[in-house]
């Protein structure tokens, strides 16, 4: 007989406690996007509620709670404990962030993603938290290059006439982006069709490849109405959308994207490819935590509009906050305010209004 799916509630507690630990901190940028990501896990994790996870999902899940308590015991110092395991560092966790075994059986039925025993196995009876210790692997990248194409979409600012006014205005938007708490992840959206937003998402991605010290990563999560790689002029190796139904069955597999404008590479959808229509929210949410560890400095995701499907809340889930586009006498301040109302003006980072 199968056994039943665990229940959330212990790694909801824990990831509670986390988060209430994180918010008592000062603010920094490290702790405010290590605060954004245990809520994003929480909310995930609540799902499991009414849609039970597959076995793999939940063992990613569990190796990202451990990932993110990891991370948040880096904020507030606790001592270093024995350990007879010399590959795992452990320490006693304080009383406000427990991750007992004994009394979570959501934590003792998973296991890592390496061969080895069990986590109750390995950490039966105490009271404790890995530090440092349960790194997720770095995330594979198979990068195609490729020309640009010689007659490129006038919109294109930033590719097509670099010094212009107009590309200027990118850059001016990548350093309110940088000052206003400088978000990593980025979906950029408009209220409805036809106001801009793929035309924002690839210039802010080559703006903000100009300011990175590492590679910039443009994806397109626009899965009924694709346009990123026509406006780019290639056809994608491997469709995106084919690539998140991939990486949900086997997260550490490749990713393939590519590269036009090095270092920002591209992951774009096929319009013609044989792909589900509708935005998968746990192949997303495991998409953006596996490039998250892919070295990106930035990852620009280019949505469907807000309005008409609920495909923008599950993106918000997982990115840093939303950009929002509006077209110079097109775009109406009555859809504007519907889209920040649908999708909630805590995550949404700004509007940017575009021009012909």
């Amino acid at each position: 007989m199968a056994r039943a799916t665990p229940l959330p509630a212990p790694l909801e507690r824990s990831l509670d406690q986390v988060i209430d630990k994180l918010s008592a901190l000062d603010q920094s940028p490290h702790v405010r996007a290590l605060l954004i990501e245990a809520r994003r896990l929480r909310s995930i994790i609540a799902n499991w509620r009414s849609i039970p996870p597959l076995p793999q999902v939940r063992e990613e899940m569990l190796a990202r709670v451990l990932h993110i308590s990891a991370a948040a015991g880096n904020a507030f110092p606790v001592p270093v404990a024995k350990s007879s395991n010399p590959g795992l560092r452990v320490v006693h966790a304080p009383a406000t962030v427990p991750l007992s075994m004994h009394d979570s059986p959501a934590l003792s039925a998973l296991s890592f993603q390496d061969e080895g025993p069990p986590v109750s196995d390995r950490l039966a009876g105490e009271v404790t938290m890995v530090q440092q210790a349960i790194e997720l692997p770095e995330t594979p990248l198979d990068v195609r290059p490729l020309k640009l194409p010689d007659e490129l979409d006038p919109r294109l600012v930033m590719a097509r006439d670099p010094y212009s006014i107009r590309a200027d205005a990118y850059r001016a938007l990548r350093h309110r982006l940088s000052s206003s708490g400088d978000p990593r992840i980025i979906a950029v959206s408009s209220a409805r069709r036809g106001e801009g937003k793929t035309t924002c998402a690839i210039n802010l991605a080559i703006a903000l490849r100009e300011g990175a010290r590492g590679r910039v990563l443009l994806c397109e999560a626009n899965l009924r109405a694709p346009t990123v790689a026509a406006t780019l002029g290639f056809t994608p190796p491997e469709c995106f959308g084919i690539q998140l139904a991939r990486h949900r069955r086997d997260p550490l597999e490749p990713w393939i994207a590519v590269e036009q404008i090095p270092p920002l590479h591209v992951m774009a959808v096929n319009p013609y490819a044989n792909r589900a229509p509708l935005l998968d929210p746990v192949a997303f949410s495991i998409a953006m935590d596996r490039l998250r560890l892919a070295g990106y400095d930035y990852i620009v995701v280019d949505t469907p509009p807000v309005l008409g499907s609920a495909d923008v809340n599950m993106i918000a889930d997982s990115v840093d906050g939303v950009l929002l586009t509006a077209w110079a006498r097109k775009s109406t301040g009555r859809g504007l305010r519907q889209a920040i109302d649908q999708i909630g003006s805590a995550s949404v980072l700004g509007a940017v209004m575009m021009d012909a």
